[in-house]
């Protein structure tokens, strides 16, 4: 049976290869996003070992367990640390926000990844870069830029550069460069060095330190230092190992490049999830065609297990070598991965990929075990083929089964996806997400079930023009398409699932788009806005203060996000609160406050909450609640009235005095301006991008520009995501190239027939050609009403969190129907020329 199963196999090399295709894109997904990650990892691991190799202990303040709050600590720190018995050298440093800003006037980096400021330290041991031009900072108005950041702004030794800083904007000349390691691997951020006095006044830190790094003694242990100073240390301090704070950095690189890793795992999902369709489909297909070959094999004393043994080893063997191939796959892609994050200006070590055993153990458990389970129906299936089969042709001839028991299993696992899907969705359980994902997985097998029932009168309609517009030829297309409902719907399915995801991403992002014009035109009164175009760090409030000195501007109002700990009657909550100016927020932003609330908040502290989570906490306003900020710890405010403001997704409101109490970071997170009567909106803008000239880092823009700029981000992202979902469709195209192919072997006699009486080849092309785009369409159409259908519900689910408006992005859907089409055209090549070139006698002699 084996030799048989092989010879098979041998026997359908394209039945092979199409099958495999498939596997081998799931696989590689999974290979890429592992060889990706162990690759960062192993090289980071290597370089910040190497870097931080005469590091024995660092000393720093204690991390706060909520927000990104950066804290400090006083520098009588560091001769408290210098005086523990086994230190040898003790250096203070302190860290901060900086920003570059290059030749062209343009800020530099600020787009995802961080822009950092350091002290420079003349300890070797301790200095994380190497001097690659000129020297040191060695006093006030001095600076080292990274390499990269040098090419990037044409900045040369010697320069005079303005760097970006939470405090207006100073000037430095540039007396170095530096390299992060050999290849100033920062994974796109940027490394601006001062030395420690000018650091601190920098980053507002005179009198404190943000770190301390300690050599010990020779003969003393790291971990024997370390207990030393954390025991002489304060609270509020800690000290740990250099080798337990490699590890926290190289932890934070894997989380920050995370992102990769799931989306690569969710496309691999995808991938797979639409193969295993395919396998399916297609072992379906080869046990009906093979119906009186294996009956022969039960006719002379095969029995059943050996069938489904035969049938088992040539999945196995196309699941092996498809695994194989996606490993392969998975490292041309991971070092493709690494090719687009170098053009994106994220650097990384350079070094060879890791291709660790589980990398290759993994892909290879995935491409099998899906194989073998989505072939074990069909196996099993062949099993029961009676050998009287191999004696009768009627007898071979699978028999069509009632699809009422097919139509009560679809909706009862339809049911129960769409059961997990809500609750994922609309109720407050752990692991929300892993359910909607399980639920619309589970739905997507229920529709496919369901499928068949609605393929036949669904073919009628889709292929009612076709014998009108090609006579007999396009009768049998659409007659073809209706008599095997399973195989038509169960190739359709593998085109549903990518044209669903599709229509679902397309659908979310039309209606975030939507919802974000509505709300900025609604919701926003103001002439002209300003936000920083750094992801990490807001504006400097001097920027607002520069502004509010034109004569054009009669009103400035900046806002504030941070984040606090608030112990609520239903537990401690980790939460954002917004910063605001009393007196004028009302002019900028349609902010819903209670009587008299923005005159109270303007007198003092005290705390503003929304109506509605005032009610669920069961509050009243005259309460004390404790509210902890990372810097200043718990503190008691009275809730001294109620605002509400959609746009913002925020429950609490603060004065900005109160905000800039009790955080360090004391930037804008966004600055709203009104001009003066009578000037028009480009007049002021004009006047205010004057002042943004100081500021490289501010985005001014009118409220039409803000709409534009989201939406043009939107579809950036939206192109990202359904290019890598089209990858399921071009699965599923071969899906239906691989079945249309099977399809006419299993139709050889008939096509024979056809072209005995007359039939021209054109004539075969063209009907196979148009039996794929009935398929397809009608794949596409249960595809978008899913989609739709998903759509609609996240967006529902999320109408709370301000995501209010949904709406279909109907010319989308109609190329997508378009293109689903020339999808089923692509498909059908292969097997209307293969059709077409049959021999008319032997065809006709076929069995």
């Amino acid at each position: 049976m084996m030799r048989a199963a092989l010879k098979g196999l041998l026997a359908n090399k394209l039945r092979l290869v199409l099958t495999g295709v498939a596997i081998v894109i799931g696989v590689g997904f999974v290979a890429a996003s592992f060889v990706f990650t162990d690759t960062i990892n192993a090289q980071f691991d290597v370089l910040l070992t190497d870097i931080n190799a005469g590091v024995d202990v660092v000393v720093r303040p204690t991390e706060p367990e909520f927000g990104t709050e950066q804290l400090s600590m006083p520098e009588e720190t560091l001769a408290l640390v210098a005086g523990v018995d086994g230190v040898a050298i003790a250096d203070p440093a302190v860290d901060g926000f900086a920003q570059v800003v290059g030749s062209d006037g343009e800020a530099i980096g600020g787009q995802g990844p961080p822009t950092i400021g350091v002290s420079w330290t003349g300890v070797a041991a301790f200095n994380p870069t190497t001097l690659v031009e000129g020297r040191g900072p060695q006093g006030e108005g001095e600076a080292v830029i990274d390499i990269t950041t040098a090419e990037t702004g044409n900045i040369s030794v010697g320069d005079t550069i303005t760097v970006l800083l939470i405090k207006a904007p100073q000037d430095f000349e540039v007396v170095g460069t530096i390299s992060f390691g050999e290849d100033n691997a920062l994974l796109g951020a940027t490394l601006t060095g001062f030395d420690l006095a000018e650091a601190q006044r920098a980053f507002d830190l005179e009198g404190r330190l943000t770190t301390i790094t300690v050599q010990s003694e020779p003969g003393v242990e790291p971990d024997e230092l370390q207990q030393r100073i954390a025991a002489a240390l304060p609270e509020g301090i800690d000290a740990i190992t250099g080798e337990a704070d490699t590890d926290e950095q190289l932890d934070e690189i894997s989380q920050g490049l995370g992102f990769l890793t799931i989306a690569l795992l969710a496309f691999a999902a995808v991938a797979v999830f639409v193969g295993a369709f395919i396998i399916s489909n297609t072992f379906r297909i080869i046990v009906a065609q093979r119906t009186r070959e294996l009956a022969l094999f039960r006719a002379i004393g095969a029995t059943g297990r050996q069938i489904t043994l035969m049938v088992v080893v040539e999945a196995l063997v196309i699941a092996v070598l498809a695994s194989i191939v996606g490993v392969v796959f998975g490292v041309l892609l991971a070092r493709g991965l690494y090719a687009l994050l170098g053009a994106l200006g994220i650097d990384i070590p350079s070094g060879s990929l890791s291709l660790l055993p589980r990398t290759v153990v993994v892909g290879m458990v995935v491409g099998v075990t899906v194989t073998l389970v989505s072939a074990l129906l069909p196996a099993r299936k062949a099993a029961r083929v009676p050998p009287v089969a191999a004696m009768r042709e009627e007898a071979a001839r699978p028999k069509r089964r009632s699809l009422h028991t097919r139509a009560i299993v679809g909706i009862a696992v339809g049911a129960v996806g769409l059961l997990l899907l809500l609750v994922g969705l609309f109720v407050d359980v752990a692991n929300a997400l892993l359910m909607v994902g399980i639920g619309a997985l589970i739905i997507f097998v229920g529709v496919s079930i369901l499928a068949p029932l609605a393929a036949r009168p669904m073919a009628k309609v889709l292929g009612w023009p076709l014998p009108r517009m090609f006579g007999v030829t396009g009768q049998l297309a659409q007659e073809n398409t209706r008599r095997q409902p399973r195989r038509t719907a169960a190739t359709a399915s593998a085109l549903m699932i990518g044209v669903a995801l599709v229509v679902f991403v397309a659908v979310f992002a039309e209606s975030i788009k939507e919802t974000i014009e509505q709300s900025i035109l609604n919701d926003f009164p103001a002439d002209l806005s300003a936000q920083s175009t750094n992801f990490e760090v807001g504006l400097s409030p001097a920027f607002s203060v520069d502004v509010a000195e034109l004569d054009e501007v009669d009103l400035v109002s900046p806002l504030q996000f941070g984040a606090i700990r608030v112990e609520e009657t239903t537990g401690t909550s980790d939460t954002q609160l917004m910063g605001i100016d009393p007196t004028t927020i009302a002019e900028v932003y349609a902010l819903e406050a209670s009587p008299g609330a923005l005159n109270a908040l303007a007198g003092g502290g005290g705390v503003l909450v929304d109506p509605e989570h005032l009610a669920d906490q069961d509050w009243s306003i005259g309460d004390t609640i404790s509210i902890e900020y990372a810097l200043t710890g718990p503190q008691q405010a009275e809730i001294i009235g109620t605002a509400s403001g959609e746009a913002f997704g925020t429950n609490y409101w603060i004065s900005t005095e109160t905000y800039e109490q009790n955080f360090t970071a004391r930037t804008d997170f966004i600055v709203f301006m009104n001009f003066t009567e009578g000037v028009a909106i480009s007049e002021g803008k004009v006047a205010v991008e004057t002042v943004a000239v100081n500021y490289a880092n501010a985005n001014v823009q009118t409220k039409s520009e803000v709409v534009a700029e989201a939406e043009a981000q939107i579809n950036q992202l939206l192109g990202l995501v359904t290019g890598l979902l089209f990858l399921a469709i071009i699965v599923a195209m071969l899906g239906i190239t691989n079945t249309l192919a099977l399809s006419i072997l299993e139709r050889t006699r008939e096509i024979g027939l056809l072209r005995a009486i007359g039939m021209q080849q054109r004539n075969v092309r063209r009907m196979i050609r148009w039996e794929a785009v009935i398929i397809s369409l009608f794949g596409a159409l249960l595809g978008i009403a899913l989609g739709v259908f998903l759509g609609w519900a996240v967006v529902q689910s999320l109408a709370d969190e301000g995501l209010g408006s949904f709406d279909i992005p109907w010319l989308q859907l109609i190329a997508l129907v378009l293109l689903s089409g020339f999808v089923g055209v692509i498909a059908a090549i292969y097997p209307s020329y293969k059709a077409s070139r049959l021999n008319i006698l032997d065809a006709i002699s076929y069995e």
